[in-house]
């Protein structure tokens, strides 16, 4: 790709390349003039047309100066596609409009955008700068989800700055949350199932990748298509961390309550904080889709962080699932001692042995090994016995 630096008596002509870190530019492929890294510190301007609002330049900063190089409308979309997501953009103005609003958090405002270019729906989640946590709620988010690449995760589009706010441009979901599916909804067992297995692959790749999300909770789950349960997605990474910095914040009680693992809330019982937090958070869900009911409730915030706190597994809890199968997957993901409870790949081995005919009930797996599933010894004559 070519671009141009204007000068007073002669203009420069420019070759545009591209690495795994860096937008190099320089006259010619193999000799760089500017390197610009491609990380959330380095910002992206644009200039535009005022007669036909076509992209006329990008701008770097780039010694304290501002470089404009020119180009064709066509050349800078393909810069721009190319960086989006890698750096931060300027005037989102220039690209996109508010179309409607989804909902305002504390944090953050959540809104339709629509693309000038493309005509194709967006969500943009804004955060306010002066609010509290907001730039590292940022950055932690951008750079979780730049790492990850999930058919259910959400993905990173671009990413914006202005003088008030960050703007994180993601793929828009328009078939609504778990939340609300059940608010009204009755879901088959077959329907928990499809949802229950993607969201534990979702985990394990998470965990395998090195991160753990830390608030996993039905309203962080969202659907493709409205009443298609097959394709899901998890979002909202604003407060995931790699699993190796999880001791370093064992004293900040992340999550949402009633979804919370307890070893998050109670530090004063010594129990280290591991990625089996999301376990729980998923086991917590499962026994929403499974009974109608929350796992952990109160009347207001301060007696559901109570009872958080407080939770211990119970028999009158799992009575109410009626399949065996579940009631034993559940009571190993829900355990309030994290050295009990399993982990993702094990829940995820359990609930695709499930559908192993067999005349023996598979809770013998969940009770005899902390080992993952598919090392014990005795499964497979577990489920070959006749």
């Amino acid at each position: 790709m070519h671009c141009t630096r204007k000068h007073l008596l002669f203009d420069k002509s420019y070759f545009i390349t591209f690495n795994q870190d860096s937008m190099n530019i320089g006259e010619s492929t193999k000799h760089t003039k500017y390197s610009i890294p491609l990380k959330l510190q380095t910002e992206i301007d644009w200039k535009v047309s005022s007669e036909n609002l076509l992209l006329e330049a990008f701008c770097i900063n780039w010694k304290n100066e501002q470089r404009y190089f020119y180009a064709d409308h066509n050349v800078l979309l393909r810069v721009k596609n190319y960086l989006g997501g890698r750096v931060v953009f300027k005037r989102i103005d220039i690209f996109y409009k508010q179309i409607g609003k989804i909902e305002t958090r504390s944090l953050s405002s959540i809104y339709t955008i629509q693309g000038y270019d493309d005509d194709k729906i967006y969500v943009c989640k804004e955060l306010q700068k002066q609010k509290q946590h907001s730039t590292k709620l940022f950055q932690t988010e951008v750079e979780t989800l730049k790492q990850l690449n999930h058919q259910n995760i959400i993905k990173l589009v671009e990413v914006f700055e202005s003088d008030n706010s960050y703007l994180i441009v993601l793929e828009y979901l328009k078939g609504g949350s778990l939340s609300q599916c059940l608010k009204y909804c009755k879901l088959t067992l077959d329907e928990i199932e499809i949802i229950l297995k993607q969201i534990l692959e979702t985990i394990c790749y998470l965990h395998d990748k090195g991160f753990v999300h830390r608030d996993i909770k039905p309203d962080n789950i969202l659907f493709c298509a409205l009443g298609q349960f097959s394709n899901l997605k998890l979002i909202d990474f604003g407060v995931s961390c790699k699993i190796t910095d999880l001791e370093q914040d064992s004293q900040m009680n992340i999550g949402t309550p009633g979804y919370i693992a307890p070893e998050i809330i109670n530090s004063s019982n010594n129990k280290k904080i591991t990625q089996k937090i999301d376990v729980f958070s998923c086991g917590a869900i499962l026994y929403y889709m499974l009974t109608g009911s929350r796992l952990i409730s109160g009347i207001n915030i301060q007696e559901l962080y109570k009872n958080n706190k407080l939770y211990t597994l119970n028999n009158n809890l799992l009575q109410k699932i009626k399949a065996q199968n579940y009631r034993d997957l559940l009571s190993k993901m829900i355990h309030e001692d994290p050295d009990q409870r399993i982990d993702a790949r094990q829940a995820l081995n359990y609930l695709q042995l499930m559908k192993i005919p067999t005349k023996i009930s598979l809770s013998t797996s969940l009770h005899c090994s902390q080992d993952p599933i598919q090392k014990i010894p005795s499964f497979k004559k577990l489920i070959t016995k006749s």
